[in-house]
């Protein structure tokens, strides 16, 4: 092996190892926000003292409850979101259900078996046997009946002109 080919692995295997640091520590620094969070909220109710943030979002005036997705679709930090991501980042080729798996290890293998069944299911990716891509592009809309009607509408005054 000469010394170019030597370099040029050891890149490779410097950058896949970068990336399974890089996914480890936002996974770490996830949950050190979560037992942070978990940390103040017992404090909390601990000491008796309410919490900066609650307070501040009861103060807005919008119910927690109504804070949702909405049109916008899932959290970009949810697991759905993020799976979502990740197949859209795999190309069209995709990947297998060990694959994502090994790159969302903080979320439950039936969690991400059921979000691709919906998925799949709903349009938003595609499985190619044992490979999931997700699906570029715009959908297509499904015909409704009332657009059927306006074509039969048009066809009439195209013949009369």
């Amino acid at each position: 092996m000469s010394e170019g080919d030597m370099l040029a692995t050891t890149l490779t295997d410097i950058r896949r190892r970068l990336a399974d640091l890089q996914g480890e520590y936002d996974r770490i620094s996830e949950e050190l926000a979560k037992l942070r969070l978990a940390e103040r909220s017992l404090a909390a109710i601990v000491e008796g003292t309410p919490l900066p943030e609650t307070v501040a979002a009861m103060e807005d005036g919008a119910p927690r409850a109504g804070r949702g997705r909405g049109s916008r679709g899932p959290r970009a930090n949810s697991a759905k979101g993020r799976l979502r991501a990740l197949l859209e980042s795999a190309g069209p080729t995709g990947l297998s259900q060990a694959e994502i798996a090994r790159r969302l290890p903080d979320v439950a293998p039936n969690t991400l078996a059921s979000y691709l069944s919906v998925m799949v299911s709903s349009g938003e990716a595609l499985r190619k046997g044992d490979f999931v891509t997700a699906v570029t592009g715009p959908r297509p809309a499904p015909d409704t009946p009332q657009d059927e009607h306006e074509d039969d509408d048009a066809q009439p005054d195209d013949r009369d002109a």
